[in-house]
C-alpha cells in the first residue's frame, strides 16, 4: 500500500480515550498519531466524511489533562483480528497547545 501521510505516525504505548464532544460518547482509543492525524480503535463503526470535535484523555503523566480537536475521519474499516473497526482521522482544528501536546506525544513515544 503506498504511503500519503506528509508525516509519519507513531504508535503509542499508553492508552488515551477519544471522546466525542457533541454526544459526551467514547468514540474510540488512539492507536497511532502525527502531527496532522490518527488512527483510532472504536467499537462501531465511524462515519466517513464526518467532522468531530474530540477530547483526548491524556496520558496518566498529564494527570487530568486533556486536548481538544477538530477533525474530520476520513476512513473506516472491519478489523480482521478482533471486533471492532480502524478509524482514521485528519486534523482540522487546534490549538497552539494543542499542537504542542501532540508534538510533546509524538516526540516521547519510540515506536
Amino acid at each position: 500500500m503506498q504511503e500519503n501521510r506528509s508525516s509519519p505516525r507513531k504508535q503509542l504505548n499508553e492508552k488515551i480515550d477519544v471522546l466525542d464532544i457533541n454526544s459526551g460518547e467514547l468514540l474510540g482509543t488512539l492507536v497511532n498519531i502525527s502531527p496532522g492525524g490518527f488512527m483510532l480503535f472504536s467499537n462501531k463503526p465511524v462515519d466517513s466524511n464526518r467532522l468531530f470535535q474530540l477530547r483526548l484523555q491524556m496520558p496518566e503523566a498529564d494527570a487530568g489533562e486533556t486536548l481538544e480537536l477538530g477533525a474530520e475521519s476520513l476512513w473506516c474499516k472491519d478489523t480482521t483480528h478482533s471486533r471492532g473497526y480502524w478509524a482514521g482521522f485528519q486534523i482540522i482544528d487546534i490549538s497552539e497547545q494543542g499542537i504542542r501536546q501532540v508534538k510533546q506525544l509524538f516526540d516521547n513515544w519510540a515506536k
